[in-house]
């Protein structure tokens, strides 16, 4: 049992889920030109 392995895993897929969401935020902000799901406070 080596928990490198499994940490290494995790952040891979934690990676993964972030790029997942910034190409999903991305593909929003262009397809909404409002920014309907982008709260203004940025």
């Amino acid at each position: 049992m080596s928990t490198t392995n499994k940490s290494n895993t995790w952040k891979l897929i934690l990676q993964l889920i972030v790029a997942a969401l910034s190409a999903i935020a991305t593909t929003l902000g262009v397809t909404s030109c409002m920014g309907e799901f982008i709260p203004p406070s940025y």
